[in-house]
């Protein structure tokens, strides 16, 4: 598993730490928004018989992370 890094992107720095826990593994991400807001959420690695590898588990984020999913999920893979 990777080591902590982090990106620029839409100009916000995004902090990717790994984990695997429970069975689970992937990585706990954080970003400010423009008004300082942080937000926190997880991206894992999906079962083998979901369609896609991985993808984003809280439900609560605004559209606009959510935009950025595809980005965010390359940016792990080309670290991995």
């Amino acid at each position: 598993m990777s080591n902590l890094f982090n990106k620029i992107i839409s100009d916000k720095q995004f902090n990717f730490q790994p984990f695997e826990f429970g069975g689970n593994s992937g990585y706990h991400v954080d970003v400010k928004d423009v008004d300082g807001t942080r937000w926190e959420f997880s991206i894992l690695h999906a079962d083998t018989n979901d369609g896609k590898k991985m993808k984003i588990e809280e439900t609560n984020l605004p559209s606009w992370i959510m935009d950025l999913q595809a980005t965010l999920i390359k940016v792990i893979y080309e670290q991995e």
